[in-house]
């Protein structure tokens, strides 16, 4: 498939980019300099709750999916991106749905407002992926597959930490070449990331993930307590329910709401009283409680942070900050944490939730045209070869055909850099095309010889 060089300008482009999240995504439509943020059309809200229910004609999702969750709670499904890895469908109603088309249906649905937002319709995104996605993770394969299903041609991938990095950060600004610490506690994983400051681009030196310390498992620690300390006035709500009841699934979903309530007041307060139901008792927390209750977690993504440095060979003083971000490091226990143990400045934005698409968006107007001219030679027959940045790429796809004439300058051929960024390989001379020498989805290397021109 060949598509005209002029649509391939990403200035031309309005671009959908997305942060992927596994309990809640966002998203913002760019077209320009300009950025206009894609809140989710049911409650308004800046990030969309990562959630679809499958009502036996279509998938909701959203907010929309999340306040029927409690009628229909066998239809509903949430954390989808926890499942990229194994892709093994699960039963929803009456139908099963493998995780990457629960994907497909967010995409789809992100698209299709941002669209109406920008009035026109958008083919090209951007997202954002944990830095574990690398070339060889079928993850990785799958969220591309995914965006290409919901409609989204043209995919380009920006790893997590280096999209964060690119974040309005307060705090005196970093300077290229300082290293950089990313600690992403998010609601389904934490991530560390070690990264070098650059002017357009910021290096990924290393990272590390735990996929079972995100702020879900703090709301299950603290769903747990609250069972514990109300099983009084909780039993009675189940009589004999079995797991699997839609009764016993209510409740527990009203429960794990209700931890995540209480979790996320005391952000802001140091102790909070609460109901979960009108005539039970008062249940009370304070932010003493919660660090305690999530401190074994919490140290564990200490670790994790000492032993990255570690094994990448870099002692703490030569790290110039740490960036916080996910919904996980509001939590006041984590920023106490993380000075008694690391001992370094910390960086914050003004909304962690939002990090990864906020600094993704200011990230890829300013990124440059990301072209590489063409090197030939002299012979009637010309070989078209390219510094490819980074020495390696996969081939996506070919923008001129061959026979098809070419002026100087034109996107020939556009490739994906092993970290998921998009470059497009242009012509250093007009010419036409002759032969292709690689096909598209095969990796290319430097120099190596893509095709052969006429001049």
């Amino acid at each position: 498939m060949f598509e005209p060089p002029q649509s391939v300008r990403p200035r031309d482009t309005p671009v959908l980019v997305v942060d992927l999240g596994t309990t809640t995504s966002a998203a913002v439509v760019v077209a320009g300099e300009e950025s206009v943020p894609v809140p989710d059309p049911v409650s308004g809200a800046a990030a969309w709750p990562s959630a679809v229910l499958w009502d036996g004609q279509q998938m909701l999702v959203g907010t929309l999916a999340e306040r029927r969750k409690r009628a229909e709670p066998e239809s509903f499904a949430a954390e989808f991106k926890r499942g990229l890895a194994a892709d093994v469908s699960v039963v929803l109603g009456r139908h099963r749905f493998r995780p990457v088309e629960q994907v497909v249906a967010l995409l789809a649905a992100l698209r299709l407002e941002g669209e109406r937002l920008h009035g026109a319709p958008i083919t090209r995104t951007l997202l954002t992926v944990p830095a574990a996605y690398t070339s060889a993770d079928p993850r990785r394969a799958r969220v591309i597959a995914a965006a290409e299903a919901a409609g989204l041609e043209t995919v380009e991938l920006l790893p997590e930490p280096v999209a964060a990095a690119f974040a309005p950060v307060a705090g005196p600004p970093l300077v290229p070449g300082d290293l950089l610490l990313v600690y992403d506690l998010g609601g389904g994983t934490f991530d560390a990331a070690l990264l070098r400051i650059g002017e357009r681009w910021h290096e990924l030196l290393g990272h590390a993930t735990l996929d079972d310390c995100g702020g879900r498992e703090i709301d299950a620690l603290l769903a747990a307590r609250v069972h514990a300390e109300g099983e009084a006035w909780l039993a009675p709500l189940l009589s004999s329910a079995g797991p699997t009841d839609p009764a016993t699934m209510r409740l527990g979903m009203a429960v794990t709401d209700f931890a995540q309530r209480l979790k996320h007041q005391l952000s802001a307060a140091p102790s909070v009283e609460d109901f979960f139901l009108p005539n039970a008792p008062a249940y009370r927390l304070t932010q003493a409680d919660l660090r305690t209750l999530a401190a074994p977690l919490l140290s564990r993504t200490v670790t994790c942070c000492t032993d990255l440095l570690a094994r990448l060979g870099v002692s703490p003083h030569q790290v110039a900050a740490v960036l916080t971000v996910g919904g996980g490091s509001r939590m006041p226990a984590v920023s106490d944490l993380l000075q008694q143990t690391l001992r370094l400045p910390l960086r914050t934005t003004d909304d962690p939730d939002l990090a990864a698409v906020r600094g993704a968006a200011h990230w890829l107007p300013r990124s440059g045209p990301r072209r590489v001219p063409a090197v030939t030679s002299p012979e009637p027959s010309i070989p078209l070869s390219f510094a490819i940045p980074g020495g390696s790429a996969q081939l996506l796809r070919w923008l001129v055909a061959p026979g098809q004439a070419y002026v100087a300058g034109v996107p020939l051929a556009r490739v994906r850099l092993p970290g998921g960024a998009l470059w497009d390989l242009t012509a250093r001379t007009p010419g036409t095309l002759d032969r292709l020498l690689a096909t598209p989805g095969s990796e290319v290397v430097a120099h190596e010889w893509l095709a052969l021109a006429r001049p």
